[in-house]
């Protein structure tokens, strides 16, 4: 029985793309062609210009986030809906649920209780 390899990706425009190789010839720079063959049609990981998948809107908050509080700033939800309401086409009750699970995955600390609740990134000191 020859050797088989069975190569499946996924493009970033939602095609799917299967690939077997079969047979005794099989090297290790054939296997490496057809892999670089699937980066150049787009199916890499490597996304460029405007072939790369829309980012989530919980990265884009965070991206934001960390722009503008990275430095350990206290925010509120207004706070950040006025700065991110030109970029991200959101109701404030959106970000409120973006941010909530940014507390829940430990990337945000949270301060008060309504109305005056406040966010911070979440910092670690290591000691030395």
């Amino acid at each position: 029985m020859s050797p088989k390899i069975r190569i499946e990706d996924n493009l970033s425009t939602g095609e799917k793309i299967s690939i077997v190789l079969e047979g005794d010839e099989l090297s290790k720079e054939k296997v490496l062609q057809l892999l670089d063959m699937l980066k150049l049609i787009g199916g890499g990981s490597s996304e460029t210009g405007s072939e790369a998948r829309p980012r989530s809107i919980k990265l884009e908050i965070w991206d934001i986030i960390k722009e503008n509080f990275g430095d350990g700033t206290w925010f509120s939800i207004k706070d950040l809906y006025n700065i991110s309401k030109n970029r991200l086409n959101l109701k404030v009750t959106s970000i409120s649920t973006y941010v909530s699970r940014l507390v829940g995955e430990g990337k945000l600390v949270k301060r008060g209780r309504k109305p005056y609740t406040r966010y911070r990134v979440k910092v670690l000191y290591v000691k030395d």
